[in-house]
């Protein structure tokens, strides 16, 4: 393997374990609706049936989805820069 090519697999390596990193913190970010500091979220919000946890729940999954997109864009623009 020549050494950009080596250099390339690094840079990809590093910028998934970030996303994996961002990914993991949010998750378990979630974990806070069974703590003190989430008591909040338990709530129904206003006059509605839906509550703090299920609009974070919904965000984190629509949030996941856009940083998945930003890796894919992100590794799209540097293999176009590679060539």
């Amino acid at each position: 393997m020549s050494e950009h090519q080596l250099e390339t697999v690094r840079r990809k390596t590093r910028l998934r374990l970030l996303f994996s990193g961002a990914h993991l913190i949010l998750y378990f970010s979630f974990a806070l609706n069974w703590t003190e500091w989430g008591q909040a979220l338990r709530a129904p919000l206003g006059d509605s049936p839906i509550t703090g946890s299920v609009l974070m729940f919904c965000s984190l999954i629509v949030f996941f989805v856009g940083m998945e997109f930003l890796f894919f864009f992100i590794n799209k623009r540097n293999e176009g820069h590679a060539s």
